[in-house]
């Protein structure tokens, strides 16, 4: 944890201590909502959105802070590390289920367990979509499979992160397809579509909410997407399964809290999370976004959730280390 976030744990400590008293209704100050990867990707949209309805409900301010880093481990290790009174909370995507696994890859220390948090709820879910610079000759999955095969030199993928959200659909498609592309990490889901956008990238998987500008301005080429069934944004765009590849992979986004945070104040928060699902000004800021509101919660979530985290850390696996 850094010199920032011990200062700020200690301050709001001490706001609790003296101007709240422990009897105090939660929320009485503001809330914070960390989103572990770089401003622009869809967890940011959803955030921003969540946020919004949240700060109408409790007339109180909810903050959203951008802590990207080690492909959304540092900011998921400072709510993991933050104090459990529902002050600070972690949105998320399937990134979050993979950092334990690489730790396991990498043989090393975890920086944090998912049993750390406490999952409240999944707010969106989209599917991945493939998208390529319009200068490659291709169209389909097929064609794209075959150029892949015949020359993986000059297949550079770009993700928002190395075993981060998009980069998990393409370890996918490798598996079923028997293929072997080029990976390169940037800094989050945008500054990975704009490399491919700008020729220093050839493809990349990302959310529908973040490829419609640059799709509808020809600037990419939607080739396919990781759904189970068609984007009504993009009626023409097939999934994988209708391409002969029988894969999917959702682009979801979950609320969390630490572990430890008292009963009472997580059905708060859950009651406020389902309020937020069914607000008609968040649900429309989502399809404005492309975002598609997908809300889980209690026992169904809870296994959706461990279903989630085994096939992510399978991916993560399948994906080896990155440094040999």
């Amino acid at each position: 944890m850094n010199r920032f976030h011990l200062s700020v744990l200690a301050v709001a400590a001490c706001l609790s201590l003296s101007a709240w008293g422990a009897d105090d209704p939660f929320p009485v100050r503001p809330v914070t909502i960390v989103n572990p990867n770089a401003p622009g990707g869809f967890v940011d949209i959803v955030a921003r959105g969540l946020a919004a309805s949240m700060q109408r409900q409790w007339r109180q301010p909810v903050l959203v802070v951008n802590r990207p880093g080690a492909a959304s481990a540092v900011g998921t290790i400072a709510v993991a590390n933050a104090t459990p009174d529902g002050y600070t909370l972690l949105l998320q995507s399937p990134a979050f289920a993979a950092i334990p696994a690489i730790d396991e890859v990498f043989q090393r220390a975890p920086g944090y367990q998912l049993s750390q948090f406490v999952p409240l709820a999944q707010i969106t879910a989209d599917p991945a979509m493939l998208l390529v610079n319009p200068s490659l000759p291709v169209r389909t999955v097929k064609e794209f499979v075959a150029l892949a095969k015949a020359r993986p030199a000059d297949f550079l993928v770009s993700s928002s992160g190395t075993y981060g959200t998009t980069h998990l659909p393409i370890a996918i498609l490798e598996q079923a397809a028997g293929i072997k592309l080029r990976h390169v990490p940037y800094t989050g889901g945008a500054p990975a579509i704009a490399a491919v956008v700008g020729g220093h990238a050839t493809a990349v998987a990302s959310a529908p909410s973040v490829a419609m500008p640059q799709v509808k301005g020809g600037r990419v080429r939607a080739i396919a997407q990781w759904g189970g069934a068609r984007i009504p944004a993009f009626p023409d765009v097939p999934t994988f399964r209708e391409s002969g590849i029988d894969i999917e992979f959702t682009l979801w986004t979950a609320l969390f809290a630490p572990a430890k945070t008292p009963p009472s104040t997580l059905k708060i928060l859950q009651d406020a999370v389902r309020a937020s699902a069914q607000d008609e000004e968040f649900r429309n800021a989502m399809a404005r976004s492309l975002s598609t509101v997908a809300y889980m919660e209690g026992a169904e979530y809870a296994a959706a959730w461990q279903r989630e985290v085994k096939r992510i850390q399978a991916s993560v696996r399948f994906i080896g280390r990155t440094d040999e």
